[in-house]
């Protein structure tokens, strides 16, 4: 492996711990080095690293990572599979330790886990590889037969053309993948292949799915109806069930009537709920107009915004869509508002929310906030990473 030394503008990223990297943080051009190519790092007599790079990204983004910092004996004895090994078994194990994360999380989230543009879910019958760097992309066939064997479940690759454009990776044809067998918070789901969406379950909103069930179950008070807008598969929905709410209707623009009803049926819900294949917005201006109301309603849309630019944008769709929520409430009922938008920060997306209460003369209590669940590690409030928000009211 060939060795670069950091830039001054490099080694003071790094020791910000900082370890996205740009080509002028390294000495002398980086141009000619093949696109995810290894190479150790160095910025001091004893200072090492181990990292990847794609010369090919535009200079207005980060070129290349830094993904482990190495003594100089770890340099002369260093294998990229051993500590591509050590990686997947450290993520894994983390999971592991808690229950209800065996079997069904995220076993490896990028960056936060030490390998940027990797992301694995696992699931009761699969596991689920996307890779969108080149760095890793180069060992793609390793990391599945590693996670074969960690987690004695088969893995498939499931890429995504769009998130590998940037690094002008390769699109290669996608695996047949099985149905996928997901078990949230005793909750069983059972998702068709042809209707996957990312890697195929949000696991990101499991511990706010649980907060909810915990939540509604404590209240002194009957739920009739509820509402889980942006459906997917109903985890939102089947949870508020779960928590003694008597009907709830799905409602998602996408194809999941089938994964909905089997939700409902294999948890003992049958007759307690029905899916509509509809546009949210266009669904309660309907309810609007009919003047039907709901007592638990259950948001976690789309992300608004891709890029920072968009970010007003989203925030303008989010006061739409709250807007529209708080006119379809019962008095004395509960909402739930999420939001995956990276670019609308924690008060930001809480503000909205109650500018929109105010707007439609609803009172609204907050009863919890909430971020993305433990196999989503963050380090920090402020990390990059921590783009996960849930808020739960009580309306008046």
């Amino acid at each position: 492996m060939r060795s670069l030394s950091l830039s001054k503008s490099g080694i003071n990223k790094i020791r910000s711990n900082q370890f996205e990297l740009k080509t002028n943080d390294f000495e002398g051009s980086i141009k000619s080095i093949p696109s995810g190519e290894w190479c150790f790092f160095t910025w001091g007599p004893q200072d090492f690293g181990v990292g990847f790079l794609n010369p090919m990204i535009e200079d207005k983004y980060s070129c290349a990572s830094l993904v482990g910092k190495l003594t100089k004996e770890q340099l002369a004895n260093f294998s990229i599979e051993d500590f591509i090994f050590g990686k997947l078994k450290h993520a894994y194990e983390k999971r592991i330790k808690i229950k209800g994360y065996e079997k069904n999380a995220r076993i490896f989230y990028g960056v936060s886990d030490g390998l940027p543009g990797l992301i694995i879910d696992l699931f009761q019958n699969a596991a689920i590889i996307q890779i969108n760097t080149a760095g890793v992309d180069r060992f793609r066939d390793f990391i599945k037969d590693s996670i074969n064997k960690l987690t004695g479940t088969k893995a498939y690759f499931l890429d995504n053309p769009k998130y590998r454009e940037k690094e002008y990776l390769p699109t290669f044809e996608n695996e047949v993948l099985p149905d996928l067998e997901v078990l949230e918070n005793g909750i069983k789901y059972h998702i068709r292949s042809e209707v996957l969406q990312k890697v195929g379950f949000y696991y990101d909103h499991r511990e706010n799915r649980f907060n909810l069930m915990q939540l509604l179950s404590r209240m002194n008070s009957e739920f009739g109806t509820g509402l889980d807008l942006f459906s997917y598969a109903g985890a939102w929905g089947m949870s508020a069930l779960k928590a003694g709410v008597k009907e709830v209707q799905f409602v998602d623009q996408g194809d999941f009537g089938v994964e909905v009803t089997e939700a409902l049926n294999r948890n003992g819900f049958e007759g307690r709920g029905s899916f509509h294949r509809s546009d949210v917005f266009k669904y309660l201006d309907e309810s609007i107009q009919k003047k039907q109301k709901f007592d638990v309603i259950l948001c976690d849309p789309p992300a608004f915004a891709k890029s920072a630019l968009h970010k007003n944008q989203a925030l303008e769709g989010y006061s739409k869509l709250h807007r529209k929520v708080f006119k379809t409430l019962n008095a004395n009922a509960v909402v739930a508002f999420s939001s995956c938008t990276h670019y609308v920060g924690h008060e930001e997306f809480q503000k909205n929310i109650q500018d929109a209460a105010l707007r439609e003369n609803r009172k609204i209590q907050l009863l919890y906030c909430g971020m993305q669940g433990f196999d989503h590690p963050v380090k920090s409030l402020e990390d990059r990473s921590n783009y996960i928000k849930s808020y739960f009211y009580s309306v008046e």
